[in-house]
């Protein structure tokens, strides 16, 4: 049955057409001389955020058949922006972070800062905060941002992003994800190859703290897990570590149910399609992007000329509404969407 499926697969994708989306370049740059670092969809599937190294933001309103003109904020951080994430409460607000000690809210339909938060520490362990990760929980209660220091800040957004918690891990954090369940459970994947699961109680009686309690830890990568993704059904999350092993887990049970080996390059990040049917992994070093059954563990495609650049590692993002994806292309230096022809 599986290489039924299998084939039909291949067929899919095959049949999917690239569309490479070219922006004019910053003055000062050329269009090779800047990278995209990340891809960002909204939940609804009409807006599209790339960052670049040149510290720009590019704001794209997705059309059926194409992505329309952006906008472009430059200098949106004092450095390139590592992480965006979308208030899922809205279509248009995100925020973002770029190593230094701002979290910043926009408004993705008109590129105008809303406002930015200050984040500093009451943990005094280094007087610097280099913000290098921001998400927000999938009810908009609750918004994590973590520094490279492995400090987490949890801000709570209906009291006007206020910190309510404040901890150190005790390793560098890669990625956080949150599982569907309001705020109540996220996961981090850590230096260490472990990947602690936090519960997340909101304390009564206080001006709005909430708790922490270590639920359980999965374990079993021998390198860094450098990328966690949970899959839009809440069935199974991914793990991709730098020793190029992806290693999927049930949500009901938290038990591996397979392992994938099949390229010996350190992962950089995953992506998994809305259906939760495929696995899409990207790599460090001159690998093309893999797409993976789910259920069979198997690679499907692979997506041309997707290979990592000299200074970003390449990505990949599906969209939340049909089985379609964007990606970096031509070494970083151009955004592709793959879709029906």
């Amino acid at each position: 049955m599986s290489k039924v499926i299998s084939k039909t697969n291949r067929s899919f994708f095959n049949n999917l057409a690239p569309v490479q989306i070219k922006d004019k370049p910053l003055a000062g740059h050329t269009s090779s001389s800047s990278e995209i670092i990340l891809i960002s969809i909204n939940n609804t599937g009409t807006r599209l955020v790339t960052s670049r190294t040149d510290k720009s933001i590019r704001i794209w309103k997705c059309n059926p058949d194409r992505l329309s003109d952006p906008l472009i904020i430059e200098d949106a951080h004092t450095r390139p922006i590592e992480s965006v994430a979308w208030n899922p409460k809205t279509e248009h607000s995100f925020v973002t972070v770029g190593r230094d000690t701002y979290v910043k809210l926009w408004k993705g339909h008109t590129g105008s800062l809303e406002r930015q938060i200050k984040v500093e520490k009451t943990l005094k362990q280094s007087d610097a905060t280099m913000l290098i990760h921001v998400s927000y929980s999938p009810d908009g209660e609750l918004l994590a941002v973590v520094d490279r220091d492995s400090t987490l800040f949890l801000y709570s957004v209906a009291q006007n992003y206020k910190k309510v918690h404040e901890t150190r891990l005790a390793e560098h954090v890669y990625e956080i994800q949150w599982f569907h369940e309001g705020h109540s459970y996220f996961i981090c994947a850590l230096h260490d190859g472990t990947l602690p699961i936090y519960k997340v109680t909101d304390v009564e009686d206080s001006d709005g703290d909430v708790h922490l309690e270590l639920k359980t830890q999965l374990t079993g990568h021998r390198s860094s897990a450098t990328a966690v993704k949970i899959d839009p059904r809440g069935t199974y999350l991914a793990v991709g570590s730098s020793e190029g092993v992806i290693s999927l887990w049930n949500t009901a049970t938290m038990l591996n149910s397979k392992v994938i080996t099949d390229v010996d390059e350190s992962i950089s990040s995953l992506g998994i399609s809305r259906d939760g049917a495929y696995v899409a992994s990207s790599y460090d070093n001159g690998s093309n992007i893999i797409i993976y059954d789910n259920e069979a563990g198997k690679k499907v495609y692979e997506v041309p000329n997707s290979m990592s650049g000299k200074m970003a590692f390449s990505c990949i993002t599906w969209f939340p509404n049909k089985t379609s994806f964007a990606y970096t292309s031509d070494f970083g230096t151009t955004l592709t969407l793959m879709k029906k022809p």
